[in-house]
C-alpha cells in the first residue's frame, strides 16, 4: 500500500488494491448477516410476557398438587385453599390476555403452597390455631368428621374442629392472633373462625367443661349454650360451663362483657357473674379477692429429699383472705392424678410440707375469702427434689445440651420449642421459658416489626455454663 499526501488539503488518500476491498465487502456482509440472525434468533428464545405467565402456571400447579397432597384435607381459608384460589385467578386472567396479571397471581400461589410444603412439621399448616401443649388424655375431631383422634403437640387447628379434655387432660391453644386458651380437664372445645370478614380477635365455643383465656393484643369471643363473653384485650378470664345449667364467667384482669338473651353485665378486675341456662338470666356480680404472690422457695429452687426432709412455701398477705389454698403437682397444667398435695385450709403465710420422691413439683395457692369465694391462682413456681448434689463451682465446664426445633410462625408470634439438659434454664431473646422435668421447653416470642429478626435461645446449667443457639426469623404482617 503507497500513501500519497495531497498538498493544501487535510485529507489522507489510500490506494486499496481491488483485491482486497473485494475481501472486506465479502467480510462486512457475512457480519451483518450474522448479526441480523443472531439477533432473529436471540428474539425468538427471549420468552415473552405470555410464555412467563404459562410457565409460572405449571409450576404453581406442580406445587398446588404437593400441597394438596401433604395437607390432607383442604379447608376454606387454608394455605392450600388460597394457594388454590390464586391459581384459578392466574388460568383465569391467561384466558383473558392479561398475562402480567397472571404471572403475578400464579407467583402468589405458589408462595401458599411453599408454606405448606416448608413449613413447621413438614406437611402440616399453622391454621387458626395450634396445640402448644397437651397433656394426659387429649382427643381431637376434625370438621366434618365423626371420630377423634389422639392429640399432639403443635397439631394445626381450624374452625369446625372440636377438641375434648379426659378427666386427667389438659391442653393450651394457641389463637394466630395471640390469645391462649388453658382447656382443663373433662372439657368440650370448639375452634371457630370469626363469622365477620372484619372481625378481629378470635372465637370459640365452650360446650362443656372449663377454659382459662389469656387475651394479648387482640379481643376473643367465648359462646356457650347459654351466654356470650366478650373479652377484650389484654385480660384474664375463665368459664366454667355445666351443660344444661349455668355458664360461670370470672375476669380475673381486664373486662369482659356477658351477654344473654335477657341481659348484659360488663365484668372488669376480679369479678364473676353466673347465667342460668334454663331462665337465661345473670346473677348479681361478685367481688373476689386478689390472688397471693409466691415468696419462696425462689424458682427452681433444688432440695436433697434425704437431708431436706420438708420444703417450706412462703407466700403475701392478702386482705380478703380468711384461708388459702395450696397446690403442688407433677402437671404443669395440674391434672388431677399428678396433685400430690391439695390444701384449702391454710391460715398463715407459711406451710411446711413434706416431699419425699426425688423429681420436679411445680405449685400455685389461691386466698379464699369468709363467704368462700376463691381468687384467681398465683403464678406458678418450682422445685426440684435430687439426690445427688448438685455440680457447682469449676468442677463442671462442660456446656448443657440445646436442641431447638424450627420455629413455628404464626403472623408475628413464634412458638419455640426445644429440649435441654434437666435443671437448666432456658431464655429466649432473655425471656424465660418454661422448661419441663425432662428439660423440654417452649416458649411464645413475639416480634413487634416486619423484616427479618435473630432469636436467641440460651440455656444455662447450675454451674452456670451456656449454650446458645441463634436462629433467623422472617415477620411480614398483611
Amino acid at each position: 500500500m503507497r500513501r500519497r499526501r495531497l498538498v493544501g488539503a487535510d485529507l489522507d488518500w489510500f490506494v486499496i488494491p481491488v483485491r482486497k476491498i473485494t475481501t472486506w465487502g465479502v467480510v462486512i456482509a457475512l457480519v451483518a448477516a450474522g448479526s441480523i440472525l443472531g439477533y432473529r434468533a436471540y428474539v425468538r428464545a427471549k420468552p415473552t410476557v405470555e410464555d412467563r405467565a404459562r410457565a409460572e402456571i405449571e409450576t404453581a400447579t406442580g406445587l398446588l398438587a404437593k400441597a394438596t397432597n401433604a395437607a390432607g384435607t383442604v379447608r376454606p381459608g387454608s394455605n392450600v385453599a388460597r394457594a388454590r384460589g390464586l391459581l384459578e385467578d392466574a388460568r383465569g386472567a391467561m384466558g383473558d390476555q392479561h398475562f402480567d396479571e397472571a404471572f403475578r397471581l400464579a407467583v402468589e400461589s405458589e408462595s401458599y403452597s411453599r408454606r405448606v410444603l416448608g413449613g413447621w412439621g413438614g406437611a402440616d399448616e399453622n391454621g387458626d390455631a395450634s396445640f402448644i401443649f397437651v397433656e394426659g388424655e387429649v382427643a381431637l375431631q376434625r370438621a366434618g368428621r365423626s371420630n377423634f383422634e389422639t392429640a399432639r403437640q403443635r397439631q394445626p387447628l381450624f374452625d369446625g374442629d372440636f377438641i375434648r379434655t379426659g378427666r386427667n387432660g389438659s391442653a393450651e391453644v394457641m389463637f394466630s392472633d395471640g390469645t391462649l386458651f388453658t382447656i382443663r380437664p373433662s372439657s368440650l372445645f370448639e375452634v371457630r373462625r370469626p363469622s365477620a370478614a372484619d372481625a378481629s380477635g378470635s372465637e370459640v365455643k365452650m360446650v362443656s367443661g372449663a377454659v382459662n383465656v389469656y387475651t394479648a393484643t387482640s379481643p376473643s369471643t367465648i359462646a356457650t349454650d347459654d351466654a356470650t363473653a366478650s373479652v377484650e384485650r389484654n385480660s384474664r378470664v375463665s368459664l366454667d360451663v355445666a351443660a344444661g345449667e349455668k355458664t360461670e364467667v370470672t375476669t380475673y384482669r381486664g373486662k369482659a362483657t356477658v351477654s344473654t338473651g335477657l341481659g348484659t353485665v360488663v365484668l372488669e378486675d376480679r369479678q364473676r357473674v353466673v347465667a342460668a341456662a334454663r331462665t337465661g338470666m345473670l346473677s348479681p356480680r361478685v367481688a373476689l379477692p386478689d390472688a397471693p404472690r409466691p415468696e419462696a422457695p425462689d424458682d427452681n429452687r433444688t432440695f436433697d429429699p434425704t437431708s431436706a426432709g420438708e420444703v417450706e412455701l412462703k407466700w403475701s398477705r392478702v386482705p380478703e383472705a380468711a384461708r388459702y389454698r395450696i397446690q403442688i403437682s407433677r402437671s404443669r397444667l395440674f391434672v388431677p392424678d399428678a396433685n400430690e398435695v391439695d390444701l384449702d385450709n391454710r391460715t398463715g403465710l407459711s406451710a411446711q410440707i413434706k416431699v419425699s420422691r426425688e423429681g420436679s413439683y411445680f405449685w400455685r395457692l389461691a386466698a379464699i375469702d369468709r363467704a368462700g369465694n376463691s381468687s384467681d391462682w398465683s403464678a406458678v413456681r418450682r422445685f426440684r427434689m435430687v439426690s445427688e448434689p448438685i455440680r457447682t463451682g469449676s468442677g463442671d465446664t462442660t456446656p448443657p445440651d440445646l436442641s431447638v426445633l424450627p420455629p413455628q410462625q404464626m403472623g408475628n408470634i413464634f412458638l419455640i420449642f426445644g429440649k435441654t439438659e434437666p435443671g437448666a434454664v432456658v431464655t429466649v431473646n432473655a425471656e424465660p421459658a418454661d422448661v419441663g422435668a425432662d428439660g423440654s421447653f417452649k416458649k411464645t416470642i413475639t416480634i413487634e416489626r416486619d423484616g427479618y429478626a435473630m432469636l436467641v435461645i440460651k440455656a444455662v446449667d447450675a454451674s452456670g455454663n451456656e449454650t446458645i443457639r441463634r436462629m433467623r426469623v422472617f415477620v411480614e404482617t398483611l
